[in-house]
């Protein structure tokens, strides 16, 4: 009879996936992909876990909810759908808009990932908005750093979409080198979507850019949220925790909070 042969105790274990690998992706996951590239998802805000493989999104789902997603070895989202098993729409949104992975990968339809993988997303994808904002912040100070002029600040030229620039809350295309239907910041010269900073604006993150955080000039913000007050004071249709424990700014964003059963 052999002996079995001792493990070398300096030999990394391999490590093994948390769920069962999918070698292809399942029918009700493509369905879901088909809503994900048919409909208008938009981010509110994202974290990053310092260096851990690890981010968290607020992703505005279709009944106005705020819904979290978490993308590590095991992706998640808090929305019934996903609660109920379902690798649901939000995971897929953040996935292939936000993250920017191929519908050629195999990677966003599995239930976990590894190590190598999640790294191979996070490595892959396109640098967050705020990340951009603050090389282009860094350049600009070290520009006036060095000019002659001691007047205040201007704003920033407006920094018309290129080939490949998206907007940072939809996460679809931007006319390229054109301002039509865009909004953009004083402070970074960045655009986005006027509808979508209309969205934007109705959250609690909303009187700030999406890219620089920088403080929107009040006139615009406040357009966006408008100025109608409820009984008491109160903003109408204010964010606020439905029953079912999610921040919902449908009032305020302009949609119904009724899901749509119909796809």
């Amino acid at each position: 009879r052999k002996k079995r042969k001792k493990e070398d105790p300096d030999t990394p274990r391999e490590e093994k996936r948390l769920a069962r690998i999918r070698k292809s992706c399942p029918q009700n996951v493509l369905d879901r992909v088909e809503r994900v590239l048919t409909q208008r998802f938009y981010l509110v805000d994202r974290e990053r876990d310092g260096d851990e493989l690890r981010e968290t999104f607020k992703v505005l789902g279709s009944t106005g909810n705020i819904y979290t997603v978490t993308i590590d070895k095991v992706p998640a989202c808090n929305c019934p759908d996903a609660l109920k098993g379902n690798h649901c729409k939000h995971i897929l949104f953040v996935f292939l808009k936000v993250l920017n992975v191929s519908q050629y990968s195999s990677y966003y339809y599995q239930k976990a990932l590894l190590s190598t993988e999640l790294a191979e997303v996070f490595n892959s994808a396109p640098a967050a908005p705020t990340v951009v904002a603050a090389e282009r912040i860094r350049q600009a100070y070290a520009t006036a750093s060095t000019s002659a002029s001691a007047s205040a600040p201007a704003a920033a030229a407006k920094r018309l979409p290129q080939e490949g620039d998206d907007c940072p809350i939809c996460y679809e295309a931007m006319p390229v080198n054109s301002d039509a239907g865009l909004v953009f910041c004083r402070s970074c010269g960045n655009g986005l979507h006027k509808g979508c900073f209309t969205q934007w604006a109705k959250t609690p993150n909303g009187r700030t850019c999406v890219t620089c955080r920088a403080a929107w000039p009040h006139e615009g913000a406040a357009a966006a949220l408008g100025n109608g007050q409820g009984e008491g004071g109160e903003e109408e249709g204010a964010p606020a925790v439905n029953v079912d424990g999610y921040i919902n700014v449908a009032g305020v964003a302009g949609i119904s909070p009724v899901r749509d059963t119909s796809s």
